[in-house]
């Protein structure tokens, strides 16, 4: 390679990892703003009509056994593809040692920068041509991963596979783009209001908690990061012990066995991982302010919710579902954006981490309609609360809930990230079987219990804007 090309390849390197890193960085935020977006269309319409509707899942997921490691595995053999989702448990940004914040996002993009014998461009080139998907990541508590690959080059997918996580480069001029990456989408973060906004939102609610961290770092611990943390971390965090494997699509139990052993036996058998202390949020309605000049208010709100493993996770899903996570026919959105007409959109969702469970919602509006918007959220808020859901509402859920379920089973992607989520969870290796029928079992009572428990109070809300200075309310 020219000196010359050689420049231009890796100055196109440096701005494909910019982006990747924006996105990454503002995942916290563009996550529920698509789902903002994606509400407004008639989704409740779309699901009662699909033909799934009726449809029952009826596919055995079975459990694979390879000395240590173990699989969770749905064949599926229409079509040659299979896909593996995988997670190293209590190994994720939270976990990250305090001055070397940061470094599990560098790690899943130096992974696939080149291994073995293959610098970063032969090695990506490599996954193009033979259609194989291999990425990591990391969340506040995992570290995971994916790959998926035609089965007629599953031979590819193992090599390329073992080059990355047994075998990488960790090249130092890689690592300078990598650190740059990350320093230019921090800055990125602190000029975009929403995405300061979320960085504050995770400070506020998980104060002094790890899960306060920007996954991105810090701009003094990026700079500390050498080759010799990442492989310290490679070699201490990733085994066979803390490993959750879900595989779908074409391939048979004895061949799943084999996989394993190819992809994974070479990891050390135990890994060195702590678990965090758990966290519970108590919220008395405070309000904080972040002064910013933007077009629009936005806020983020959150409450103490439940884990999965609750009796009380279904009542209060559904329950949520109701009040804010059903689109456009959810309590909130035909409150505050059919009725009142003060803002795009408005949601929540269940925010389930291994230490923390949290029922979270976002919103923007104008300036002037901002401080109305808060005051029929918290109405609203009160009034499920005190007075539950009804009959017709709980009917509605349920009938939306069971109909949507079979969407999710559209790709083999996606079926390994569920099995690897039942794990995950703890839900059972019947889940999929099971699940409808949790829906089902909910009564009114039970719903109207949790709306009292979880909406007794109101929730701690933090935004961004120019309307009020005061830190807090």
């Amino acid at each position: 390679m020219s000196r010359r090309n050689k420049h231009t390849y890796w100055g196109g390197y440096l701005w494909r990892l910019a982006i990747i890193a924006i996105v990454l960085g503002s995942a916290f935020y563009y996550g529920p703003r698509f789902y903002a977006r994606f509400q407004h269309l008639p989704i409740e319409e779309i699901l009662i009509s699909s033909p799934l509707k009726n449809k029952t899942f009826s596919a055995t997921v079975q459990q694979v056994q390879s000395d240590n490691l173990k699989a969770y595995l749905l064949e599926e053999h229409t079509n040659p593809i299979v896909s593996l989702s995988f997670a190293f448990q209590n190994a994720g940004a939270a976990h990250e040692p305090y001055d070397m914040l940061g470094l599990t996002t560098m790690l899943s993009e130096m992974l696939t920068a080149g291994g073995a014998d293959y610098d970063a461009k032969t090695f990506k080139d490599l996954c193009a041509e033979y259609g194989i998907k291999l990425e990591f990541a990391t969340t506040a508590d995992n570290f995971s991963g994916t790959l998926q690959f035609p089965k007629e080059f599953q031979a590819k997918a193992i090599e390329l596979f073992r080059a990355a996580l047994y075998e990488p480069q960790f090249d130092e001029a890689y690592l300078a783009l990598v650190k740059k990456r990350q320093l230019l989408a921090l800055q990125l973060q602190d000029e975009q209001p929403a995405q300061m906004l979320a960085n504050k939102f995770k400070q506020f609610v998980f104060a002094g908690h790890p899960y306060e961290r920007n996954v991105l770092g810090t701009r003094e611990s990026i700079a500390k990061i050498e080759v010799a943390d990442l492989e310290s971390y490679r070699q201490q965090k990733l085994a066979q012990d803390n490993l959750l494997v879900g595989i779908a699509g074409d391939v048979t139990v004895a061949e799943t066995e084999q996989l394993l052993k190819q992809l994974f036996a070479d990891l050390p058998i135990t890994a060195k991982t702590d678990k965090l202390s758990p966290l519970e949020i108590e919220t008395t309605g405070v309000k904080q302010a972040i002064s910013r000049q933007t077009a629009q208010d936005v806020a983020r709100f959150a409450t103490q919710g439940t884990f999965r493993n609750s009796v009380d996770f279904y009542p209060l899903y559904i329950v949520n579902y109701i009040f804010g996570e059903s689109g456009l026919n959810s309590r909130l959105n035909k409150r505050i954006r059919e009725q009142e007409g003060l803002t795009y959109g408005i949601y929540t969702y269940l925010a389930i981490k291994k230490a923390a469970a949290l029922i979270e919602g976002s919103f923007s509006a104008t300036p002037e309609n901002f401080e109305r918007a808060v005051a029929m959220l918290r109405q609203e808020w009160k009034r499920l609360g005190n007075e539950g859901i009804s009959d017709e509402e709980l009917a509605q859920a349920k009938e939306a809930l069971i109909a949507s379920y079979n969407l999710r089973f559209a790709s083999t992607a996606g079926i390994a990230d569920m099995l690897l989520a039942m794990q995950m969870y703890d839900l059972g290796i019947d889940f999929l079987q099971k699940r409808n029928d949790y829906i089902k079992e909910v009564t009114l009572q039970a719903a109207n219990a949790a709306a009292k428990k979880y909406f007794n109070t109101e929730p701690d809300l933090m935004y961004i804007g120019v309307i009020d200075t005061k830190e807090n309310e």
